[in-house]
């Protein structure tokens, strides 16, 4: 399965989406701002997602605080949590009730592993492509929730 978006060139952007799994589109992201962001240095990474495939809306907000952790949402219940860790190498892992433990990495530039066995790059010069290739045992998973947790491994892996 091979599922890609465009992300949006200014990170302040809240503009929608799409996500495509091949030529379908499966769902919509869109960050959103609860807090003044004019007076953050950073902007968060927070995101609205729809699931085309579901029908399910997600809600993914990070800790203003610690800036390393993220909850998921459905329904107004929390069902996961992100969490990144900043060592030699950048890994993220979404931990959501029922499913394994999705763990992305960074690979060498542009790239990162998603379980060992899946990758998910950044395609493109100028009009940069997210491109995300999972494994058989991540096909379970809401694509579009995938996506979202892939948006925020590369949301934050420049963040300082």
């Amino acid at each position: 399965m091979v599922i890609t978006y465009i992300p949006p060139k200014i990170k302040a952007s809240t503009r929608e989406i799409a996500i495509q799994k091949g030529k379908y589109i499966v769902g919509y992201m869109a960050h959103y701002f609860h807090e003044d962001v004019q007076t953050l240095k950073e902007y968060p990474v927070n995101l609205e997602v729809q699931s085309e495939e579901t029908n399910n809306t997600y809600i993914i907000q990070q800790d203003i605080e610690t800036k390393n952790k993220w909850t998921i949402f459905q329904a107004g219940k929390q069902i996961g949590e992100i969490a990144a860790n900043r060592t030699k190498k950048f890994k993220l892992e979404a931990s959501i009730i029922n499913k394994e433990v999705i763990k992305v990495e960074a690979g060498f530039k542009g790239t990162g592993r998603i379980n060992k066995n899946g990758v998910t790059a950044v395609k493109g010069l100028f009009q940069h492509k997210i491109k995300i290739d999972t494994i058989e045992e991540l096909r379970e998973i809401d694509s579009a929730l995938l996506t979202s947790i892939v948006h925020v491994f590369w949301c934050s892996h420049t963040a300082k």
